[in-house]
């Protein structure tokens, strides 16, 4: 008697097979998710399957959140970020369940710690310490910072450092993706404590002229860059002074020259020859 195949009853007795298969573990795939912001997806792929890792064809799979406040899943897998923090999908087959676990990190705000900074001395510098921080008020980790200042006069940004340049206060916005966060710089001298001429002639013949150095100090004794000095002549008929500090002989005679700067002042003496 010949045996005779029939195709349409051989997938039949596949699929009661299939349908009558016990699952015995679900996978899920991607295996982690992570979500950067609010209303991101992802779709979550599961497969039930058996012992041998045969697919359960008509298995039925339920999806759940532990935190729908953190991300949300619906009937087909699709994950959804509400706000950061962490959660667990799972699935679930009759009495078998697999989870994939959410992390939602979604970028707030940038905290620039010690601002705003006053830098006392002009090249004297600061480090700026500053992280991202979502919406959970955590940090998020390697998060790329860059700095830029309004006014370079002021202050010039290497890095994250930021180096005094002149007198003032700028601004300067430190920028991570789409966030940006300003804070302001205030740039001041040293108090002075001292002026003095550095050089000075103590003769000059009538036509000549020289300039004159000077220098103000602080109470540790050193230089402090930057202070602007007004110099004055006691007497213009022998020699003037200009703003810059160059002096000119007019005629003989003998006159004080005045540096002021920092609400601190010197003289020195100056001989007038005829030529």
């Amino acid at each position: 008697m010949k045996s005779i195949f029939n195709p349409l009853m051989a997938a039949s007795v596949l699929l009661l097979a299939s349908a009558c298969a016990k699952v015995e573990r679900i996978e899920v795939k991607p295996a982690k998710v992570a979500l950067s912001e609010a209303g991101e997806s992802v779709a979550l792929s599961a497969q039930a399957v058996t012992a041998e890792g045969k697919p359960v064809e008509k298995a039925e799979l339920a999806f759940a959140s532990t935190n729908t406040k953190v991300a949300t899943v619906d009937a087909t897998g699709k994950v959804t970020a509400v706000k950061s923090g962490s959660a667990n999908i799972s699935v679930t087959s009759g009495e078998v369940s697999a989870s994939a676990p959410v992390e939602v990190i979604i970028p707030s705000a940038i905290l620039i710690k010690g601002a705003p900074f006053t830098l006392t001395g002009l090249d004297t510098d600061v480090a700026v310490e500053a992280e991202v921080q979502d919406d959970a008020g955590r940090p998020v980790k390697e998060s790329k910072m860059e700095f830029a200042a309004a006014d370079a006069s002021v202050v010039q940004v290497e890095g994250n450092r930021l180096v005094a340049k002149g007198v003032g206060t700028a601004k300067v916005t430190a920028t991570a993706g789409k966030l940006t966060q300003e804070f302001e710089v205030t740039v001041k001298l040293p108090e002075v404590d001292a002026v003095a001429f550095e050089t000075v002639p103590a003769t000059l013949k009538v036509g000549e002229s020289a300039p004159l150095a000077v220098v103000a100090k602080g109470a540790n004794g050193a230089a402090i860059k930057g202070v602007s000095f007004t110099f004055t002549t006691s007497d213009e008929k022998i020699a003037t002074v200009d703003a810059a500090g160059h002096v000119k002989a007019v005629k003989a005679g003998a006159v004080t020259i005045k540096a002021e700067g920092g609400s601190k002042a010197t003289e020195a003496k100056l001989t007038i020859k005829k030529k």
